[in-house]
């Protein structure tokens, strides 16, 4: 399967972020169609309070979200470069309703493309990454801060446990992994558990069959299993890491798992994950 349409969330000040410039790059590289998602905030006067409620302010709050993201969206399409189509979808509700809205609408996308989250985002319902991540069951590129320049996507690692999560998070990399000049598939050893067999030959064999080259590697036990991934990730120069998004739920309210929560806390490099 090959990538065609790209979704990225633009930041709620309006800014430009790097999730912007990695999707303007991604969908030029794969040749995709980058729609552009705006949330727009509606805002309701507290329960509790009495006496005259400024709704004006309230709603010039609105407004002003709408301005600055559709000037974004401005900057975004006169900066993409030629070839790229793009288009723009504004989500205006309530906190809780709006990022419900971004995870449905993220299903339509192959993969979604955000910012990482201010740290006391993980886990709240308003969290951008925890609403397209856990509302969509699609790929999302999550971009950190510090990222600069371009997308590049030659060189992968993906953390593999053989578990759920992280065989739902290979399918969905497939097609951007089959782009990729070298992919590295990343195990941690168990503290005491003899092993066998290298954990993780059955899926290089699969990738190979899919046309993907692939190194295996082995990290030593680790307790944070997260930074050791990262270290590995950062020492060899990868582009970028695919990992499956651990979480549960518990009614309308997303928690993540720790290492899903050290990564998007402590990511040096564009995280690709599934949920």
């Amino acid at each position: 399967m090959s990538i065609k349409d790209l979704l990225v969330v633009l930041d709620p000040d309006g800014k430009q972020g790097p999730a912007h410039a990695f999707a303007q790059s991604l969908a030029e590289k794969v040749g995709a169609h980058l729609t552009a998602v705006g949330v727009a905030l509606q805002f309701v006067a507290p329960v509790s309070f009495a006496g005259d409620y400024p709704y004006d302010l309230l709603e010039e709050a609105t407004e002003q979200s709408r301005k600055a993201l559709a000037a974004a969206y401005d900057t975004l399409r006169t900066s993409t470069p030629a070839g790229v189509q793009t288009d723009m979808v504004m989500i205006e509700a309530l906190s809780g309703i709006a990022t419900a809205k971004l995870g449905e609408l993220a299903r339509h996308f192959d993969i979604t493309i955000v910012g990482q989250d201010d740290l006391g985002g993980i886990g709240d319902e308003a969290g951008l990454v925890s609403a397209v991540l856990f509302g969509s069951g699609r790929p999302v590129f999550i971009v950190p801060f510090i990222q600069k320049g371009p997308a590049k996507i030659d060189h992968a690692v993906v953390a593999w446990d053989g578990g759920l999560a992280a065989s739902r998070a290979l399918a969905g990399a497939m097609p951007v992994l089959q782009t990729c000049g070298r992919v590295e598939v990343v195990t941690i050893a168990p503290k005491s558990e003899p092993v066998d067999e290298l954990p993780g030959f059955n899926i290089t064999r699969h990738l190979a069959r899919h046309g993907v080259k692939t190194e295996l590697r082995q990290l030593g036990p680790a307790d944070d299993i997260g930074s050791a991934i990262l270290a590995h990730a950062t020492n060899t120069g990868a582009d970028f890491l695919v990992m499956g998004g651990y979480g549960h739920s518990r009614v309308r309210e997303f928690i993540f798992g720790g290492t899903t929560r050290q990564m998007l806390s402590s990511m040096t490099l564009p995280v690709l994950m599934v949920h």
